[in-house]
């Protein structure tokens, strides 16, 4: 399966994703987050 490579522009919609919460492990998508303020972060880690 290809990936398509996209980059967003400021006030485009972010693609549905889901993470597993650090603290319970359950799997949360964005979609349950919606109304919600929100920041997400990427950051290059070095360790």
């Amino acid at each position: 399966m290809a990936r398509e490579n996209k980059v967003l522009s400021v006030g485009d919609k972010a693609p549905e994703f889901a993470l597993p919460d650090a603290a319970t492990g359950e799997v949360v998508g964005l979609a349950d987050l919606l109304g919600q303020p929100l920041l997400i972060y990427f950051g290059r880690g070095t360790w």
